[in-house]
């Protein structure tokens, strides 16, 4: 996706009312979207192990379809 004009206006604007630079800015998204993906891989990760340790038919239907979900969406 390229970078438009009214994006960098946004985040100009979003930088100065936290009170830092573009880049500063720009480095904190980028934390937040690095965590929030590592998140995502940790839950996906626990909920395959849940997946593949249950017992029970229909608790693995109901966790197969969840990993669904979290794989393709809805």
């Amino acid at each position: 996706m390229p970078v438009t004009s009214e994006m960098l206006d946004e985040i100009d604007s979003k930088a100065k009312r936290s009170g830092v630079s573009r880049s500063a800015f720009l480095t904190r998204l980028l934390r937040y979207g690095l965590e929030a993906e590592r998140q995502k891989r940790e839950q996906l990760a626990q909920k395959i192990r849940q997946y593949r340790d249950c017992a029970d038919p229909d608790q693995a239907a109901r966790l197969g379809d969840e990993l669904g979900e979290m794989i393709f969406g809805r």
